[in-house]
């Protein structure tokens, strides 16, 4: 059954944090062991295993590991360090996607930055839960092929064959969240140049039809603007206010990503209005119709075939419902 009448926002971060916790996407065998599933297919089978998802769960589990106290998470952390270690070597990055199957993946074509960066990112949050020399060995490694040669932040590295024309193969306001990520990691100008780029004119390079990368392109001008530039957590705030409408029911990553976002500028004194009380909670009532009893979080509809279960869309989902309080002190039961 996808849903209940009677759960609570409690119970759903609850179940959800045990499922990404406990359930196949944490890979536990094989070659890949200790890497983390981009999402499991209705047999609740892992699909590939995924570097930049193996990031934002690191940065997952350090998140978890702070607000339940006396859950180990290093184990979980160590493994995923580990694996990240075995394909990552300073000459060579890893892959976009590892297939279980032999399957080909244009995103395997090319190295993508934003990709790095998310695992960098992971790899910096569990500095105090992990070996520090595994830790660290692995992000200077990967820091070397993910900092620019000169003050442009490419979207890509190591090419090999030509790419679709995608949001993700081309420049554009996402790359803000790579910047900000490797900022807070390391300086370097061509982070700033990113910012100084987008700063004023993040709206013209957005597209309504792409909300999950638009989204990112938000969650990097939030983390710029906590970061000493408020001007950027105004420009946030009025692109979420265009966007918001443009959020359908198709995908439950870009749901949690826009309440994510709405919870994060209010508690920062934005979008403070009782309309915008309403707008969440319905937002929130939204994203609960994609998660199911387990604490899995489906990618589409669940009227839909074939179902699978989204690692990203659970780690997104969990903290928004972990993090804020329903909208207006609304109760989540339905």
């Amino acid at each position: 059954m996808a849903t209940s009448i009677a759960r609570t926002g409690t119970d759903l971060h609850v179940a959800i944090a045990d499922w990404l916790l406990h359930s196949n996407v944490r890979i536990r065998s094989g070659r890949h062991a200790g890497a983390i599933a981009g999402w499991l297919n209705e047999h609740s089978e892992p699909e590939f295993a995924y570097p930049e998802i193996t990031g934002y769960y690191l940065s997952w589990l350090a998140f978890v590991a702070s607000l339940r106290q006396g859950l180990d998470v290093r184990p979980a952390a160590t493994a995923a360090v580990e694996w990240l270690g075995t394909v990552t070597s300073a000459d060579r990055p890893p892959a976009t996607r590892y297939y279980f199957g032999d399957r080909a993946d244009w995103r395997n074509a090319a190295t993508f930055t934003f990709d790095l960066a998310m695992v960098c990112r992971g790899l910096h949050a569990v500095r105090r839960l992990v070996p520090e020399h595994s830790r660290r060995d692995v992000l200077q490694k990967l820091l070397r092929h993910v900092m620019p040669a000169s003050d442009v932040l490419p979207v890509f590295i190591n090419m090999q064959r030509e790419l679709p024309d995608r949001w993700s193969t081309r420049p554009g306001p996402f790359q803000l969240k790579t910047a900000a990520a490797l900022l807070s990691i390391q300086e370097h100008p061509a982070f700033w140049k990113m910012f100084y780029r987008w700063n004023g004119r993040v709206l013209d390079g957005l597209d309504a039809g792409e909300l999950h990368a638009a989204f990112y392109a938000l969650e990097g001008l939030v983390q710029f603007g906590v970061s000493g530039k408020p001007e950027a957590l105004h420009e946030a705030t009025s692109c979420f206010e265009v966007l918001f409408g443009c959020i359908d029911d198709a995908r439950s990553d870009v749901i949690a990503q826009g309440l994510g976002l709405g919870c994060t500028l209010r508690s920062l004194g934005f979008l403070r209005t009782n309309r915008w009380n309403d707008r969440l909670a319905e937002l929130h009532f939204r994203l609960e119709r994609f998660i199911a009893d387990s604490g899995a979080v489906s990618f589409r509809p669940f009227a839909g075939r074939p179902v699978h279960f989204n690692t990203w869309a659970a780690i997104f989902a969990h903290c928004v419902l972990r993090q804020q309080p329903m909208p207006g002190g609304l109760s989540s039961a339905r």
